[in-house]
């Protein structure tokens, strides 16, 4: 089946919903086109029926006084008739002019010009070149007539327009409604194609990381679709199967553990027993806290921030969230492939300076905020599992300011020149050392017993609204 990415499907509907909408204007651009050159034609209709009463007027001004000023102005007024009779049956689009297309005005049209061909300019034309005022008074009498008949087929013609008119507003006006329709219906198909493509999975991947949050890992997604949403769901669901794995073999070497000490110190049995789990289960639940449930806790964040994108249809955003949280995914898909055989946080090097500017490089890039990083005197070569370490208490020192402190700053420093100290101060919100420091607080007690591990010393100082201050004082 071909892979169909998100942005392309919304795209396409935006742009059907785009095309529906431009013909509907056009089509009501058109309608108001044809309503202008209606009017426009009914006002030169107008104009014609005035220019055929002055060319009467001047008929009667000739035959009484005939003078050379009077003959050009019953010519020019014969012109102008004509012209205006041309521009209405030929219409004029930069008025714009014209008739509209009805076959009962077009024939009206055509019997006007006919009969002025016809009829009237050439008894006007019979008028002008006789020289006897009697006969000239004849033919006016027998104009007079002809042109109320014609002035009647004028008006004729512009009710037929007015009548064309009419229907025209009335198509332009229920084309309208029609837009107003469209936008309420073809909005709520929006609505209900977003919902069902990007909102519903994106609920759902946000509601199952927070089932295995609590410890769910048998919840599984529905991989409806062969686009991001569906490759999310597919590393979703290995993920939880790893984890599910990972919890099964983790209980069953805890048991045998357990039953191999009662075997081999019998006197001291439930002791033994008792300690030897509660050392597992503090050590599984600090590779899980440091490998697994930051990632997952990360990951929500960023679901959160998708859907939000996709309501404000930042499409730009959504692209930058779906990366970062594919990112996350694989990211928790290693470390669970590297728990499975090795039960240990990976650490990718021995050099400490190294290992904490890459964790503050990777801190930036997933939250944006401003981090320092200084270094005085001489940078000493440590054991790796004291760099292990000492990266476990930095990076959950990290994750604590990425979750809780709401910092735009974070400063580290690390001074080598006397004993050794790692100092971590943020400007975030802070918090009561006195009541939320205590051993409740599984990353804070994870970070003191790793500092025990080393024969490190860890204190952290903190106010509400003055940012934490943490410092590390490293063994000799």
């Amino acid at each position: 089946m071909m892979k169909r990415r998100i942005r392309d499907k919304i795209i396409g509907l935006l742009l059907l919903y785009l095309l529906v909408a431009l013909l509907a204007i056009g089509a009501t651009l058109t309608a108001s086109w044809r309503l202008e050159g209606g009017a426009a034609a009914i006002n030169e209709a107008g104009r014609e029926r005035m220019r055929s009463y002055r060319i009467a007027y001047l008929l009667e001004q000739h035959i009484a006084q005939p003078t050379t000023a009077l003959r050009q102005s019953l010519e020019q007024e014969m012109a102008a008739f004509e012209a205006g009779l041309s521009e209405l049956a030929a219409g004029n689009p930069q008025r714009p002019l014209f008739l509209p297309k009805d076959a009962e005005l077009r024939s009206r049209m055509a019997h006007l010009t006919l009969s002025w061909q016809r009829h009237i300019k050439p008894k006007i034309t019979t008028i002008l070149n006789s020289t006897h005022k009697a006969e000239q008074q004849v033919a006016l009498n027998t104009y007079r007539p002809m042109l109320e008949h014609y002035v009647v087929g004028i008006n004729t013609l512009v009710s037929l327009i007015e009548q064309n008119n009419a229907k025209s507003t009335l198509f332009l006006r229920s084309l309208q409604i029609a837009l107003m329709l469209l936008a309420l219906l073809g909005t709520g198909l929006l609505v209900y194609l977003f919902n069902r493509m990007v909102v519903h999975p994106v609920t759902q991947l946000r509601e199952s990381m927070l089932r295995m949050t609590t410890g769910d890992f048998a919840v599984r997604l529905p991989v409806n679709s062969q686009d991001e949403l569906g490759e999310l769901a597919l590393g979703f669901n290995r993920m939880a199967d790893e984890l599910q794995d990972l919890y099964a073999t983790l209980e069953q070497r805890v048991e045998e553990k357990t039953r191999s000490i009662e075997a081999k110190n019998r006197e001291l049995a439930t002791l033994d027993k008792e300690m030897a789990i509660s050392e597992q289960r503090n050590l599984l639940a600090q590779e899980l806290h440091d490998s697994i449930a930051q990632s997952l806790a990360f990951l929500n964040i960023q679901v959160q921030l998708l859907q939000e994108d996709f309501k404000q249809a930042r499409h730009q955003e959504v692209e930058q969230a779906l990366l970062k949280i594919r990112q996350g995914v694989q990211e928790s898909y290693d470390d669970v492939r590297e728990l499975l055989v090795h039960f240990r946080t990976r650490m990718h090097c021995t050099d400490l300076l190294t290992a904490i500017s890459a964790a503050l490089e990777k801190l930036t890039e997933q939250t944006g905020i401003k981090t320092e990083f200084n270094v005085s005197g001489p940078v000493p070569v440590l054991p790796a599992e004291q760099v292990l370490q000492l990266m476990h208490i930095v990076q959950e020192a990290l994750s604590n300011v990425r979750k809780h402190a709401q910092a735009s700053l974070l400063s580290v420093e690390l001074d080598c020149a006397e004993h050794g100290e790692i100092r971590i101060r943020d400007n975030g919100i802070g918090f009561d050392v006195s009541r939320d420091a205590g051993d409740s607080h599984v990353g804070l007690r994870i970070m003191r017993e790793r500092a025990q591990r080393i024969g490190a010393q860890l204190t952290v100082e903190s106010r509400a609204a003055n940012g934490t201050r943490i410092c590390l004082m490293l063994p000799k």
